[in-house]
């Protein structure tokens, strides 16, 4: 039931933004009663505090499963698979509808925040293990701070006006720079 009403959620927040999505909206998405739901998650809050933690989760769960499938292709590939099967997909638009939420939302912010930093960590380790042997735990920091932003920044701005050309350069010059 969590899941599913997460998964509507994840449909709203990407389709409508975070402030126009409702619970009467993930109400009937999700095909649940508005009872059901908040027994679950009692305010917006908690749905969107629950959203962002399942997302996140999912992403680092995909992230491991890329690891194991492309073992000794490298980061470039891995950089390449997460624009394809995470930046361009309505999780990471309802994701970062609820980033962008918290930045002026405290509660919100108190809320993601900590998820966030799990993420965060995880992914480092997962990165970790496609940096040439060696490379400083600096180094694996500033290329997922790099890519995350880099990626992101693309999506709202140049996969926003259809620019498939430019985007697919970019990310073509930076999986050199990043995985030479």
């Amino acid at each position: 039931m969590r899941r599913r009403i997460c998964e509507a959620a994840v449909a709203r927040l990407a389709a409508e933004g975070y402030h126009r999505t409702s619970i009467a909206k993930v109400v009937a998405a999700s095909g649940v009663s508005t009872g059901a739901l908040q027994h679950h998650f009692p305010t917006k809050l908690d749905l969107t505090a629950a959203v962002a933690e399942f997302l996140l989760a999912r992403s680092v769960r995909y992230f491991a499963r890329i690891n194991a499938e492309t073992e000794g292709a490298g980061l470039g590939q891995a950089l390449q698979r997460s624009w394809i099967d995470q930046f361009k997909t309505t999780d990471y638009e309802a994701l970062l509808q609820i980033l962008v939420a918290a930045r002026t939302d405290p509660d919100l912010k108190a809320r993601v925040a900590p998820a966030l930093e799990g993420w965060r960590a995880a992914m480092e380790r997962e990165l970790a293990a496609l940096h040439p042997e060696g490379a400083t735990r600096r180094e694996v920091e500033t290329t997922l701070t790099i890519s995350r932003a880099m990626m992101t920044g693309l999506l709202v701005h140049d996969d926003l006006i259809g620019d498939d050309r430019r985007v697919a350069h970019v990310l073509d010059a930076w999986r050199r720079i990043a995985a030479p």
